[in-house]
Formats: structure tokens, C-alpha cells, sequence
């Protein structure tokens, strides 16, 4: 009685959701909402349909299915399935390399590490940047985030809170040396009370000592004045 009971539902789901009818639900509907929400408001970002694409897999499936089923085309579908294999066999080993990313987390992380010292300060501009050093919270050790109030974990966010824009310049004078964490040259700046505070107290009390660019960041020393 309960295995009948069980079976029951998911029969029902089987017959009542065609394949082509939920692969193409996956695959059309999200990129053009989304293209529509952002001449609102800018929302598109190519992450947020890639999961859509699993929709192109279950119809190429299906189409494969169908013509292995037929004996005349059964070589056909299978040469077909193995040329495709091939042709996309550089894309998928070049897309598991860094140099495929918009940003090298692992090579920041790193360039953070070797610029700072114990003691150091280090400042992400802007605060969203604080995630690039979240894969590798070794990369830290020994430097004080000084605009952080709360991490990620402890705030339930993905950056974490950082503190208001006074306690932060208060926290950036009495470091002498910061390592600052930014975009590359030419991205538009942060207008928020905070990331203009930590811009000003850097042109202001500080000079900088020099800039290692690692793929989608820079990492910049700042120290007082006649001390880099």
C-alpha cells in the first residue's frame, strides 16, 4: 500500500510535464525577462540564465535519443555526439583556467598577502570587493580589515558590514602602511559616504608605494609620507 501510495505522484509528474515543454521553460523565458526587468532597472547579468542552458542539453538529449532509436541513423546521431564532444573539448578545458574569468581570485589573494605586512592595514574599494579574499582567508593573516564591522558569515551577508564612514577614517589614521584592494583603472567609483572617505584619507595622508594589477584587480601599498 505505501509503495503504490509513493509511486502515485511521481507518475502523475512524469505524464504531466512533457520534456520539450520544461526544456524550453528552462531555456527561453528567464534571459528575455530579465532584458525586459533591466530597461527598469539594470538587472541582466549572464549568470543568472546560465542555468537556462540545461534546457539545450535536455533537448539535444532528446534528439539523440530519438535518432539512436531509428537503426538508419544510429551511426549518424552517434558521429554526431562524438564530433560534438571533440569541437567542444578546447572550450570546456580553456573555461577551467583563470585566464577565462573576468577575475583572478587566487592570484589577488595571493598579491594581497605578499604586498601586506604584519600590522598592515587593507581596505577593498569598494566593500564588495571584500569577496575576492573570501576563498582564501589565509591571504589575511596578520592584516586588519579596517572598514569591517561584521564578516560575512556573522552578518549573513556576502560581503560583510562595514562600520560608518567616521570610524573608518578614524581606523585608517593610525595605520601607517594599507593595502587597498581595488578595480582596475577606469571603472566608475562608489559615491557612498564610506568609499569616499576611504579615497580622501589615502590622497590625503598617504603616498603610494606601488601597484601589482593581477587579472581583474590592483593591489595597491599606501604608507605615510617618505616611509615606503
Amino acid at each position: 500500500m505505501r509503495a503504490a501510495i509513493g509511486r502515485k505522484p511521481t507518475s502523475r509528474v512524469l505524464r504531466g510535464v512533457r520534456l520539450p515543454v520544461l526544456a524550453l521553460g528552462l531555456l527561453v523565458p528567464p534571459a528575455p525577462l530579465l532584458l525586459l526587468v533591466s530597461l527598469v532597472t539594470p538587472l541582466y547579468v549572464d549568470r543568472y540564465v546560465l542555468y537556462g542552458q540545461s534546457g539545450t542539453a535536455l533537448l539535444t538529449g532528446a534528439a539523440l535519443a530519438r535518432l539512436t532509436r531509428a537503426r538508419r541513423t544510429r551511426a549518424a546521431a552517434l558521429t554526431c555526439a562524438g564530433a560534438a564532444v571533440l569541437a567542444l573539448l578546447p572550450v570546456t578545458l580553456q573555461l577551467r583556467t583563470p585566464q577565462s574569468r573576468v577575475d583572478d581570485v587566487g592570484g589577488i589573494a595571493r598579491a594581497v598577502a605578499e604586498a601586506g605586512a604584519p600590522g598592515d592595514g587593507v581596505l577593498y574599494l569598494p566593500a564588495r570587493r571584500r569577496v575576492w579574499s573570501l576563498p582564501d582567508p589565509g591571504a589575511l593573516r596578520g592584516l586588519r580589515d579596517l572598514a569591517l564591522d561584521r564578516a560575512p558569515a556573522a552578518s549573513h551577508t556576502l560581503y560583510g558590514t562595514e562600520v560608518p564612514a567616521p570610524v573608518v577614517r578614524a581606523r585608517m589614521i593610525t595605520a601607517s602602511r594599507i593595502g587597498a584592494v581595488s578595480d582596475p583603472a577606469g571603472r566608475p567609483l562608489d559615491a557612498t559616504p564610506g568609499e569616499i572617505v576611504k579615497r580622501r584619507v589615502l590622497a590625503t595622508y598617504f603616498e603610494k608605494c606601488g601597484t601589482r594589477r593581477v587579472q581583474g584587480a590592483r593591489v595597491t601599498v599606501y604608507a605615510r609620507p617618505g616611509t615606503c
